[in-house]
């Protein structure tokens, strides 16, 4: 499909070489207005890739520069058992503040929202650079991580707010070339940075926050949407058009004493505090036992939050439909009566829902979120356990297994590309078959991924690992593209909020999965073996922190830890293909969405050849296209038509 794309773009090249005259005659003849909406459109495609650039790279950069350099960072504090935590304590916040920064986006609108998530990341990142202790460390990487929130779903927002499926199939394109580029010279720097002192890998954020802090109030300040009108004012006068120009704010949009209680502080805390305690348990049990203490405990109280959450959302539902036939006046009039509790239940009830329950009711949205969570699971499995795979296994250097995982990369780039030029395609347009096609060469490539784990082979896991990153990058931006046009414009932020937090949850559960499976298969191999008692409990404590033990051990021994970490690592990856075949079946019932720059382009037809028709037998179209303006349109004056030629 690809190779036919590009043959025919040579083609159109060949013909416009080959007859120029005619090409210039086409280019000539070309409508005006139509040339100046192309323009203005590639102006503001170049805007907002200036604009957001700088958030986008910022989050990526500094999650891999971070991540190269934590054991520096915790040495300098003395305090390398809690190294691990610099990096976990900044997914966790940047994780579950996602849907709270979509609820910002669209009460106090996208930009904003988008100053307060760069604001936040600067504060923790200077937080950072200046710590005196692991503690302050840790506080400030959890700031950062609540602005890394932010930036993560306002910018993806703000491209999504656009009606377009060609400029959002457009725009997915900038987030991959700017994810690659941070992911790559992320490490890199990273290195540098640590050779001087560690402070500068998060100072280096300081300036590039304020200059990104500056473009985006000079360029985008009026070119996003601004306050929405709240859930209730739209109850009550009726629903929202999806046709809004994306600067438009409605005129029910909050004032700033309202907008503060549109919020919904309730839900927020109970999904931020019931999502932290479910990947704090999750990483808990992958790490030591699923039988602990605190792992039990963050697991149940996360999970029961969770459904608190849910709860309240709705109740809040409720709420709407029962004054939706009042107005807001009685409602708050209402509300100043009664007793003080009374008072306080109602005026959190006057809340916009942080996740509207009607989301989750769409087929199409549960189904691309549960695409986003395996395609989260996917990828950092592999990240990880291919990484095992190649150290311990092969006996590679961390460099070497580093080197190894690029392979990764051009998969991801081509899959990214081939979805992009598909979705562009006259015949398909439609994200679905990329998607569904992408969830099967996941599924293909994990059982040839955990085949080629068993036969050893270095080589045939390279390559099937680039077709695991095709499958992974064909899925990457058609998820987002399907679940924002199945939804009605109101609901872009959250639909793209929860894409975001369950690849996230996907990638946090697959590692903790893969893990327990590991390290399950490599104690009962290694108790099989027969050893002594003394023996099996020496190998049953060396794990990837050991590498060193590892390779003291007599020939033998050796040996066989290597092949049950092989047996390990294949069955993980064994583990993930249920998930990815329920993905692929689930995504093969998603609906057709809506193609609006076709349906605008089959208009524009429909109205030039019914003025055409109308033409017909005169020298002069235009005067009857003029004609046909002027007495089709009420709001043309007196004055207008006299002026008119006809």
């Amino acid at each position: 499909m690809l190779t036919t794309w590009l043959y025919k773009k040579y083609k159109a090249r060949r013909a416009r070489k080959a007859n120029p005259e005619a090409a210039a005659a086409a280019a000539a003849a070309e409508d005006p207005v139509a040339k100046a909406e192309r323009k203005r459109a590639l102006m503001n495609r170049i805007i907002l890739g200036v604009a957001l650039a700088i958030p986008v790279f910022l989050e990526t950069l500094d999650y891999t520069v971070v991540a190269t350099s934590q054991p520096h960072i915790a040495s300098s504090f003395n305090r390398l058992d809690l190294q691990s935590y610099i990096g976990t304590v900044y997914l966790l916040t940047s994780t579950v503040f996602l849907p709270l920064f979509a609820s910002l986006a669209d009460i106090y609108g996208r930009h904003w929202a988008l100053q307060c998530s760069l604001l936040f990341f600067l504060g923790g990142s200077a937080l950072s650079t200046g710590s005196k202790n692991m503690p302050m460390m840790l506080a400030g990487r959890g700031i950062a991580g609540v602005g890394a929130a932010g930036m993560l779903t306002v910018v993806r927002v703000v491209l999504a707010d656009s009606t377009s499926l060609d400029d959002n199939n457009w725009q997915g394109s900038i987030l991959v070339i700017l994810y690659s580029l941070g992911f790559s010279v992320g490490p890199t720097i990273g290195g540098a940075l640590t050779t001087v002192t560690f402070r500068w890998v998060f100072a280096i954020n300081l300036p590039c926050a304020v200059v990104s802090m500056i473009l985006i109030f000079v360029l985008l300040r009026k070119r996003t949407k601004g306050p929405q009108a709240s859930r209730r004012a739209k109850h009550t006068s009726g629903p929202a058009t999806d046709e809004a120009e994306p600067t438009a704010s409605t005129s029910n949009s909050p004032t700033g004493i309202e907008k503060p209680r549109l919020v919904d502080w309730v839900g927020a805390t109970c999904f931020i505090s019931g999502g932290i305690l479910l990947l704090l348990g999750l990483n808990w049990g992958s790490e030591d036992s699923w039988s602990t203490p605190r792992t039990i405990v963050s697991l149940v109280i996360g999970a029961i939050l969770i459904v608190c959450c849910l709860f309240w959302e709705w109740l809040l539902e409720r709420a709407q439909l029962a004054t939706s036939g009042s107005s807001s006046s009685s409602y708050n009039g209402e509300a100043k009566s009664g007793k003080t509790v009374g008072r306080v239940w109602r005026r959190a009830l006057e809340a916009d829902p942080m996740i509207p329950l009607a989301v989750l009711k769409s087929y199409d949205v549960c189904a691309t979120q549960l695409a986003a969570f395996t395609a989260g699971m996917v990828m950092l499995v592999i990240f990880y356990f291919i990484a095992i795979f190649m150290v311990i296994v092969n006996g590679l250097s961390a460099i070497q297994a580093g080197v190894q995982l690029v392979y990764f990369a051009p998969g991801l780039g081509i899959g990214t590309i081939t979805a992009i030029i598909m979705i562009k395609l006259k015949k398909i347009r439609q994200p679905k078959y990329p998607i569904s096609l992408g969830n099967l060469l996941i599924v293909v490539s994990l059982g040839l991924i955990s085949w080629a784990i068993n036969g050893h082979s270095q080589a045939k896991v390279n390559v099937f690992m680039a077709l695991a990153g095709v499958g992974v990058g064909m899925t990457f931006g058609p998820l987002a593209i399907h679940a924002r046009f199945s939804q009605p414009s109101e609901r872009v932020a959250i639909v793209v909020a929860l894409n975001l937090f369950f690849r996230t949850l996907g990638g946090t559960v697959g590692l903790a999965q893969c893990a327990t499976i590991m390290n399950s298969k490599v104690r009962s191999q290694l108790t099989s073996l027969g050893a002594s008692s003394s023996s099996t409990a020496h190998l049953s404590a060396i794990s990837l922190g050991s590498l060193q033990q590892i390779n003291n051990l007599p020939p033998e021994i050796r040996s066989a830890i290597k092949k049950a970490f092989r047996n390990g690592v294949r069955w993980s990856f064994i583990s993930l293909i249920p998930w990815c075949a329920l993905s692929f079946f689930a995504c093969l019932f998603l609906s057709n969405i809506p193609d609006t720059d076709r349906a605008k382009e089959k208009q524009k037809v429909d109205d030039g050849s019914v003025e055409k028709k109308d033409g017909e037998g005169s020298g002069d179209t235009s005067t009857v296209a003029t004609e046909k303006v002027a007495t089709e349109k009420p709001e043309v004056t007196h004055e207008e038509r006299q002026e008119s030629p006809v």
